[in-house]
């Protein structure tokens, strides 16, 4: 039966025709912009820089003046950042200037966006497995917390489409590899298949969890419930195309003044 997706998870049409998904938590919060893109629109390329025009360009149709973003190497480093371009090699970034947002890209991961409900603070995890067994999501509040002082109880965290766990199907290394970094709990976010050795995988129970543990507030966390396996013709997905996949963003932004 195919997940239904959240309530609060909603198409929106920019203004140059793209259509993208919004959160309504997001979206409320003044000043603030953010956009999930989708296959009705421009994708973009698996090689960080070479989009960097693209990134640009959905900055402004969002109302920010430009873009940050990082070559993603499924790791758990989130950066502090306050100029846009190319970060670096990192999984999450976080800003707190006007009109610089910040990027992320997917194909099957999940991606969270991030803001304090005074919109003053924003930022972006590529919750990869690899990621998420090694606490991405845990590092972006806590760089939230440490570098722009945002109490991780006034943080507004919501978890993008991905992989969902009906169809994320993954092999003993994945599973032990998660038992290495995240102990006993790993146990809670894998579900046997009826195959040897083969699990399903749940990055949104794990990224929410992390979420949980580090601070955000129950009524504070989001999950689109979109899985990108499942929905194909709407998100760009590995698992579904192989290395022929695109990959759809996620962006979030203080607007421009």
């Amino acid at each position: 039966m195919p997940t239904e997706p959240s309530s609060s998870f909603h198409p929106a049409v920019l203004p140059d025709g793209r259509q993208v998904y919004r959160f309504a938590p997001l979206q409320n919060i003044p000043g603030l912009t953010h956009a999930y893109t989708t296959r009705n629109g421009p994708l973009f390329p698996a090689e960080a820089d070479v989009g960097a025009a693209a990134y640009k360009h959905l900055a402004v149709e969002l109302g920010c003046r430009d873009v940050a973003w990082c070559r993603q190497v499924h790791g758990d480093v989130v950066l502090p950042i306050r100029k846009p371009g190319c970060a670096g090699e990192a999984d999450g970034l976080v800003t707190d200037q006007p009109g610089l947002a910040v990027l992320g890209r997917s194909a099957d991961c999940a991606l969270i966006l991030a803001a304090d409900t005074g919109g003053r603070v924003v930022g972006m995890a590529h919750a990869s497995w690899r990621s998420t067994i090694k606490r991405v999501a845990m590092h972006l509040i806590e760089i939230m917390h440490k570098d722009f002082n945002v109490e991780p109880a006034d943080v507004i965290a919501c978890v993008g489409p991905s992989a969902g766990p009906d169809r994320y199907e993954v092999g003993l290394d994945v599973r032990q590899a998660a038992e290495t970094h995240l102990g006993p709990d790993a146990g809670n976010f894998f579900l046997k298949t009826a195959q040897p050795n083969k699990w399903r995988m749940d990055l949104w129970a794990a990224n929410t969890s992390q979420l949980l543990q580090a601070g955000v507030g129950f009524m504070h966390l989001y999950t689109a419930r979109v899985c990108t396996i499942e929905r194909n013709d709407l998100f760009p997905s590995h698992r579904a195309e192989g290395e022929n996949a695109q990959r759809f963003a996620g962006i979030i932004g203080r607007k421009s003044s």
